[in-house]
């Protein structure tokens, strides 16, 4: 009873995110500046105030987050800050104990690889005018995570997280996102054939390339921003970071290629979903808005529609 109160209590609270009372400055593209912007990778951490859910529990060691295994946060809603706390070291205790016996594997460390990946992908792509890793008035500032989000009891879905803050000469802050990136596949997190088997090298593969394309639409966002169009909405169905259930969210979508798209769900700034998702085609169903198209809402499972094509409806 708790925890299916705590589940409606989570949607109707993603819900007012998308009202009119909302912010959406994350779903805006980056500001025009001038001289190249000077990308930096750094340690620190998501906050756990703004940028992760309720009772998420961080591997020791690591930038691996897990999440989606809580089990309701009624407490929240019935005993106020006092219910967070309780409700928080719950959740966060009972994922500690289902990854004990793999936190070993789970202690991946992502600054070096993003860093690697930044300056590879500046150097390919020919943005030295618009980027580049040399000091300049202009800064945008990178942290990275791995998030590792349940969709059921036993399957996990892996989310490279880069959050992007960008900074002007007088340390005047300018604009932030943040960039989600999956390869859509899951699996279960402990066991055969799963995330950390193989001593984690499925879990190590999917995150190298998904933060590949995490690394490839941000860079190209801030050299020269996506548009963000209200008269061209899409809808996407599928799997996003820190739900469990299959949503329908109406976005811009930025671009894609044969494997992924890039996609912005016009969530409000409070929402923990607010940024770029880089979804796997062959993990969701999108199509053009139209205008009786709801701006969000969780659908049944399995999904009716075969998963991977673009619909004309």
């Amino acid at each position: 009873m708790l925890a299916m109160l705590g589940q409606k209590v989570a949607i109707a609270a993603l819900c007012l995110s998308l009202g009119a009372c909302a912010t959406f400055d994350r779903a805006k593209p980056p500001p025009a500046v001038a001289g190249p912007v000077t990308v930096t990778v750094n340690n620190d951490q998501l906050s756990g105030w703004t940028d992760l859910p309720l009772g998420a529990y961080r591997v020791p060691e690591s930038d691996v987050i897990v999440g989606g295994h809580q089990r309701g946060n009624a407490g929240v809603a019935m005993f106020g800050l006092l219910g967070l706390g309780i409700a928080h070291a719950a959740n966060s205790n009972s994922s500690a104990a289902g990854v004990s016996n793999t936190e070993q594997i789970l202690r991946i460390k992502l600054t070096d690889q993003t860093r690697n990946e930044i300056e590879a992908t500046i150097g390919k792509k020919l943005l030295a005018d618009k980027l580049t890793t040399e000091p300049s008035p202009t800064q945008l500032n990178v942290s990275s995570a791995l998030l590792l989000s349940y969709i059921d009891d036993i399957q996990v879905r892996p989310f490279t997280i880069l959050k992007v803050q960008l900074s002007g000469a007088d340390k005047r802050h300018l604009w932030e996102t943040r960039y989600f990136a999956s390869t859509g596949e899951v699996r279960p997190l402990v066991g055969t054939d799963s995330w950390t088997s193989s001593g984690g090298d499925p879990l190590k593969a999917a995150a190298a390339t998904s933060l590949q394309r995490a690394v490839k639409v941000m860079l190209n966002d801030i050299a020269q921003p996506y548009t963000r169009d209200d008269n061209q909405m899409t809808i996407v169905e599928g799997g996003f970071p820190h739900l469990k259930p299959r949503v329908q969210i109406r976005g811009y979508l930025l671009v894609e290629d044969e494997r992924y798209i890039a996609f912005v769900p016009k969530t409000g700034d409070a929402s923990l979903l607010s940024g770029v998702s880089i979804l796997d085609k062959a993990a969701i169903v999108y199509r053009q808005a139209n205008s009786d198209d709801v701006g969000f809402k969780v659908l049944p499972e399995p999904p009716e529609r075969e998963a991977g094509k673009k619909t004309t409806e």
